[in-house]
């Protein structure tokens, strides 16, 4: 289930242009990622049962993470398609590699998508207690 349609992305959010059916295939992905780390809270409860001010921040939440995965390359930079070195002849070019030497953490999803949802309340994966 997609949370945002073009005309939201292009109205409201106003993202970088994208066509139609790379959005189709980026916005359901992008609702697939907010549903993960929301633990899918919104998957139970639905977004139209929501506030307005949650029901907006997750639409740009979803908004942000289509335009992310878009600039980075498509559903590729959600899986870790680009490789981190690449050698031709004498040249070689590596890039992420982290402190410790290991290989660099593929980022999934974009800063602005958790900006967004951090004020929802919906990042919270701690125990609620009734008294």
């Amino acid at each position: 289930m997609t949370y945002i349609d073009l005309a939201f992305y292009n109205d409201v959010y106003k993202g970088n242009p994208i066509d139609p059916v790379d959005f189709a295939k980026l916005a359901a992905r992008a609702s697939d990622l907010i549903d993960m780390v929301t633990n899918y809270r919104l998957f139970e409860f639905g977004l139209s049962d929501q506030p307005e001010f949650i029901q907006t921040n997750i639409k740009k939440a979803v908004a942000a993470q289509i335009e992310f995965m878009h600039l980075e390359g498509g559903e590729t930079s959600i899986h870790g398609g680009s490789p981190s070195s690449v050698s031709i002849g004498g040249f070689s070019y590596t890039e992420g590699t982290s402190a410790a030497g290991g290989s660099a953490e593929v980022k999934v999803l974009s800063d602005m998508s958790y900006r967004y949802l951090f004020p929802t309340g919906l990042l919270y994966i701690g125990v609620g207690v009734r008294c």
